[in-house]
C-alpha cells in the first residue's frame, strides 16, 4: 500500500495558505494551484483528479447553493476488499504515523486527536480544517471549512423530559 506523504504534506501546506472564502469558486483555484483537474461540478459537489500517485488519484467536493463544505483527498492506496485486515491494519496503521509525523512540522499544534481504527488528527486554522483520518480501506486528508466544523462540533442540544 503506497502512503503518499510527500503529496499529503504538499495539499496540507497548500490548504493552510489558500486565501479561502469556502465558495464554489475557490475549487477551481485550488485545483489548479495543486496541479489537480477538476473533472465535474455537479449540485452537491464535484469530482476531481488529483495528481497523487495512489491507486484512486481522486478527492470529492460536498456542498450545497454555491459553498462548499469540505474536500475528502484520498491520500493512500484503497486496498482491495479480497485483501485480509490483518494485512491491511498494520500497513494503515504505519502509514497514518509516518503521515502525522511529517504534517506535525508543517502546520501548527494538532486541535484534536482520536486513536483506534478510524484514527482522526485535525488541525483547526483560520481559513481551513485540515483532518486526516483512517477508513478501514485507506487514508484521506480532509480540507474542511471551518463554519462547517463548527457546526459539525456543536453538541446536540439536551431535550427535557416533558413528564
Amino acid at each position: 500500500m503506497h502512503v503518499d506523504i510527500e503529496g499529503a504534506t504538499r495539499i496540507a501546506r497548500l490548504a493552510a495558505e489558500f486565501d479561502w472564502t469556502w465558495a464554489v469558486d475557490d475549487l477551481e483555484s485550488f485545483c489548479a494551484q495543486a496541479g489537480w483537474e477538476l473533472v465535474e461540478l455537479r449540485e452537491g459537489g464535484g469530482s476531481i483528479r488529483t495528481n497523487l500517485p495512489v491507486s484512486r488519484p481522486e478527492a470529492h467536493m460536498y456542498g450545497r447553493q454555491h459553498r462548499m463544505k469540505w474536500i475528502s483527498i484520498y491520500v493512500t492506496d484503497v486496498a482491495d476488499d479480497a485483501t485480509p485486515m490483518t494485512v491491511v491494519r498494520p500497513l494503515l496503521d504505519e502509514g497514518f504515523a509516518n503521515l502525522t509525523a511529517a504534517l506535525i512540522p508543517v502546520l501548527p499544534i494538532p486541535t484534536y486527536s482520536e486513536p483506534g481504527p478510524e484514527a482522526t488528527i485535525r488541525w483547526d486554522l483560520p481559513k481551513v480544517v485540515v483532518e486526516l483520518s483512517m477508513s478501514p480501506s485507506a487514508i484521506h486528508l480532509h480540507l474542511t471549512s471551518p463554519g462547517y466544523q463548527a457546526w459539525v462540533d456543536e453538541p446536540e442540544p439536551e431535550y427535557e423530559d416533558e413528564d
